[in-house]
């Protein structure tokens, strides 16, 4: 049985329920730390035993700046204020929806985040594009049904054959 590839182009993040608007790029980093617990059995056989302190994410995303985005397609604008605001956002990550430009209803994963760095890129001659990276602010969790019932949306993923 030949086996699928997630392909990049469906990794969709969304900021409080709405895909970013022309997205070019996404990245999901989970980090564990850990501690070293030291005892005088474990130290006998000179093996490390460690010990899980904390999880942390962070995700980045990149896209084209738009001049005329809507309350659909959160624009770099609308992320500027999100970030001057400086309350965590809800946003969430997981498998594109078919054809369509939003993530499936279930599966993924979502949690707070607070917007941690946001850039702008203009050449000449060229698209300007943002760059904004979250980092989790609470525990970040998988979802099991419709990511409606949190009052946001977001996803990447999907597959290649």
């Amino acid at each position: 049985m030949a086996k699928s590839v997630l392909d990049g182009t469906n990794l969709i993040l969304s900021v409080d329920g709405k895909a970013l608007g022309f997205s070019t790029g996404c990245k999901v980093s989970t980090t564990t730390e850990t501690g070293e617990r030291v005892t005088k059995e474990a130290a006998t056989g000179k093996w490390k035993e460690k010990y899980v302190k904390s999880f942390s994410e962070s995700i980045s995303a990149e896209g084209c700046v738009l001049t005329d985005g809507d309350s659909e397609t959160p624009t770099y604008d609308q992320l500027k204020e999100k970030q001057l605001a400086g309350e965590p956002i809800e946003a969430a990550y997981g498998l594109r929806d078919g054809d369509k430009r939003t993530g499936k209803t279930s599966g993924g994963y979502k949690g707070k985040y607070i917007i941690t760095s946001l850039e702008l890129d203009g050449q000449a001659g060229d698209d300007a594009k943002y760059s904004v990276q979250l980092e989790n602010c609470g525990k970040v969790g998988k979802v099991a049904s419709g990511l409606s019932e949190s009052g946001s949306t977001a996803s990447a993923g999907g597959t290649r054959s």
